[in-house]
């Protein structure tokens, strides 16, 4: 295999970091109303950074931000680069032919990638960096909980909202940070973190990666880059590969070769406990309020890193069974007259699987979802997962495909994606529009369901309006 040019990534890393080993002064971030790019500014604005960005709209992350005392526009303007900055910094969401950055641009203002200062900021510090192509949301949020309510300090940033607030991140000057390390954009191949989890590898991100060998190669510079220790799933192929050159690397998993060892699992309705093992010893036991054996690795890679951090086992344990989830990960939106909603980031079949395993563990209920799919390109080199993914759901509804920053790629379109259900024993139904497509859901809803709005775009809109639905119902 030929490895991947990352010169390009490098020389803007490299110049990333002489930038922030200087004085802070004043940056302006693009999109900063995004996760990722919200969780940046609160890292840049703790360590002294005087932060303004923009969005399109305002939303409860704006809100967050504004709190902090960050600057946060709506609607982007070149008026905004007035002033003396240092640098700005784009999300990948925002267009090349932006008046505003083409304007940073004229003016010789350096303009980074987020992806590209944010393992900048990790470089010289204690941190813990979170890699996986599904899964890292979930145990970054995990392992800030093991720490914080272990009374350590702890930093964090995630591609998340881990409560109402909009809260994407904090900022601590000590103690470990703890981020979500995204592969998406190959920056994940920037990283020198100290530690690092590694979830599971899979081939996504099609628009960047144009093969399983390309991604395998990002991975693995990530591994190589890792200065003390890395924790990687036993029991995911991809992570093992990736993993096994590093001279400090730690298993985690259900089978009997893995260093960190979940056994004897039992589930009850919405929770899940295992006994942990560590090498011929057994720790005890823990418990989730989240159903899912994925979430259980999850915990088990957080609990790998949480006690090589100094976290005793028995604390470790105990501050996992009050860990309540993500927004947007299993997220119970509202619940009335035997009808239960469900929202879910789920976007690729593997995701989406595990989610319906997931929703198994409410029992025999009747499961209705409907689906948007996320970029074109993953809807065009997944399609063929995708039906049997979804297997278990009475009834789906296909919304359009969310380009995020795509333009239609063929066989790309949610239309393409209903032909793969054709033969199927599912009863499917394509709509052109998220109106449409809560309609065609709300008039097959019926108590006793379970409804999933699943997907990575705004199809989380059907969610609310499924709430308000079930509030304006007659008791």
């Amino acid at each position: 295999m030929k490895t991947p040019d990352w010169s390009e990534l490098d020389a803007a890393y490299q110049a990333a970091c002489r930038m922030l080993s200087g004085a802070p002064g004043a940056v302006h971030l693009l999109g900063i109303g995004g996760v990722g790019m919200a969780a940046l500014a609160v890292q840049l604005h703790g360590c002294g950074y005087a932060v303004s960005g923009c969005d399109a709209q305002s939303n409860r992350i704006t809100s967050r931000l504004r709190a902090l005392g960050i600057t946060a526009l709506v609607g982007h303007s070149p008026e905004h680069l007035v002033g003396g900055f240092q640098f700005a910094v784009r999300s990948p969401a925002v267009r090349d032919s932006e008046p505003e950055l083409l304007a940073a641009q004229a003016m010789g203002l350096p303009v980074f990638a987020r992806g590209v200062v944010l393992p900048a900021l990790l470089r010289q510090r204690e941190s813990v960096a979170v890699a996986g192509s599904h899964g890292k949301t979930t145990t970054t949020a995990m392992l800030t909980h093991i720490l914080r309510l272990c009374g350590r300090s702890v930093g964090f940033a995630i591609g998340g909202e881990v409560d109402a607030a909009g809260t994407v991140g904090a900022f601590s000057a000590q103690g470990p940070l703890v981020v979500e390390a995204d592969e998406s954009d190959g920056t994940l191949a920037l990283y020198e973190a100290e530690r690092a989890i590694l979830t599971n590898v899979e081939l996504d991100h099609v628009d960047y990666f144009r093969s399983a060998a390309e991604l395998d190669a990002c991975f693995e510079r990530f591994v190589s880059r890792t200065r003390e220790s890395v924790w990687f799933c036993a029991d995911d192929e991809g992570a093992a590969r990736a993993a096994r050159g590093h001279a400090r690397a730690h298993s985690f998993g259900f089978g009997g070769a893995a260093d960190l060892r979940a056994h004897s699992v039992q589930e009850s309705g919405l929770s899940i406990s295992a006994a942990v093992a560590r090498g011929g010893a057994e720790l005890g036991r823990f418990a989730l309020a989240v159903p899912g054996r994925t979430n259980l690795l999850n915990a088990l890679g957080a609990l790998g890193v949480a006690m090589e951090l100094g976290a005793p086992f028995a604390e470790a344990a105990a501050a996992l069974g009050s860990f309540s989830g993500v927004r947007r990960r299993f997220e119970r939106i509202a619940e009335a007259k035997g009808r239960l909603v469900l929202s879910d980031y789920a976007h690729h079949p593997t995701e989406i699987r595990a989610l319906l395993d997931q929703v198994r563990a409410l029992g025999g209920r009747r499961v209705l979802a409907v689906y948007q799919p996320h970029r074109y390109s993953r809807t065009a080199a997944l399609a063929a997962q995708f039906a049997p993914a979804f297997a278990g759901v009475d009834e789906l509804v296909l919304a359009p495909v969310y380009g995020a920053f795509e333009q239609p790629v063929e066989g790309g379109t949610s239309a393409d994606l209903f032909r793969h259900f054709e033969g199927s024993r599912q009863s499917v139904a394509l709509a052109h529009s998220l109106l449409e497509a809560w309609e065609l859901i709300r008039d097959k809803w019926r108590e006793g369901d379970v409804l999933l709005v699943i997907g990575a775009g705004d199809v989380e809109k059907i969610a609310g309006w499924a709430a308000d639905h079930l509030a304006s119902q007659p008791v």
